[in-house]
């Protein structure tokens, strides 16, 4: 049975987070009712519980894994109440020229926005969600693990960044930072065949990399990365640098690490933005492309299941802590400390 109301975590002034009762939302035709049961708290939801990119109060939360709540008649899918899934929070209208192509991640035209008891959110830190069905994904196992299932939303992110910069069987892949998403292209550079350098400062990241399948580490501290990295490949550079890091003034340095026809990926945003100089003729001659990763696609969704579903790739160790609800406050603040990757809300408790 459905419940008229539903707990949800919102954050609600600076540095502040607390769970509030609210309405259960309805799904409507087209639409299917999830009920969440485990979210990861992801560096957006660390700039939102500062005080950043929202107006609050707001109910965060995107990496999400549950079960099918409600079917509404009119809803036609080969879901059934009960069935593990994971959501795609972030609607895309599905008509535009990016949604046509394949690229609904870049969306251009109107979705639709949710709101709780009047307080606008992405949804994933409340106990149920309703939500197109469209947007939401089958996975492959029945004894599905929902806390592994929860990063199909980075490791999608994390896919399209493969995808974008096309690594190949053989490659030298340089990634820079060790915080979890460079952990997760390392995890995935290796699925593809690469040989993977990871480049970052702290010693316990530096490990985790190795023992996740990196190759090589680079601690930039102790040497020029640069230099390193074509000692590594005799001169050449790398075949694809993916750039992790929010730190503006390193971008432009290792378009210089990049080998002829290289590529380099700019998977993150930077916060505060800036600009970054390159000399144009060194990449007319050389070919090299720089290009950006930005959310997951409908395509890259549906991969993530796979490899999570059927745990063809291990997450489990950057399940830094977990929290129930009513520990909301200090799980932000966990997830804000450079000791965690990704902390775990139980939704259920």
């Amino acid at each position: 049975m459905i419940p008229e109301k539903m707990k949800a975590i919102f954050v609600t002034a600076p540095y502040q987070a607390e769970v509030r009762e609210v309405t259960t939302p309805v799904a409507i035709e087209g639409e299917l009712l999830v009920k969440l049961e485990r979210c990861l708290i992801c560096t957006w939801e660390q700039r939102i519980f500062t005080g950043g990119d929202v107006k609050l109060p707001f109910l965060p939360g995107h990496e999400v894994s549950g079960r099918v709540a409600a079917i509404p008649e009119g809803t036609f899918t080969d879901l059934k109440v009960g069935d593990p899934v994971i959501v795609k929070t972030y609607d895309s209208c599905g008509q535009c020229e990016a949604c046509y192509r394949g690229d609904d991640n870049l969306c251009t035209g109107k979705s639709k926005k949710r709101f709780y008891d009047g307080i606008p959110g992405s949804g994933g830190m409340a106990q149920y969600i309703a939500i197109s069905a469209t947007r939401v994904f089958a996975l492959p196992n029945a004894d599905a693990d929902l806390d592994i299932c929860a990063f199909a939303e980075p490791t999608a992110c994390c896919l399209r960044s493969m995808e974008n910069a096309n690594v190949g069987f053989g490659e030298d892949v340089v990634i820079v930072g060790g915080g979890i998403m460079g952990q997760l292209h390392s995890v995935l550079a290796k699925k593809r065949g690469a040989r993977v350098m990871l480049v970052e400062p702290d010693a316990a990241r530096r490990e985790t990399a190795l023992r996740m399948g990196a190759d090589i580490v680079i601690n930039p501290m102790e040497c020029n990365a640069i230099e390193r990295i074509k000692e590594l490949t005799n001169g050449r550079g790398a075949h694809v640098v993916f750039f992790t890091v929010n730190v503006l003034k390193l971008a432009r340095d290792y378009i210089d690490a990049l080998a002829k026809k290289g590529r380099i990926v700019y998977y993150g945003s930077f916060h505060p933005a800036g600009e970054v100089p390159f000399e144009p003729n060194k990449i007319h001659y050389s070919e090299k492309t720089i290009t950006g990763s930005f959310s997951p696609t409908v395509k890259a969704f549906w991969e993530a299941t796979r490899l999570l579903g059927y745990k063809l790739i291990d997450v489990e160790p950057f399940i830094s802590e977990r929290y129930t609800m009513a520990e909301c406050q200090k799980a932000f603040e966990r997830a804000s400390s450079p000791e965690t990757f990704r902390v775990l809300i139980d939704l259920t408790k």
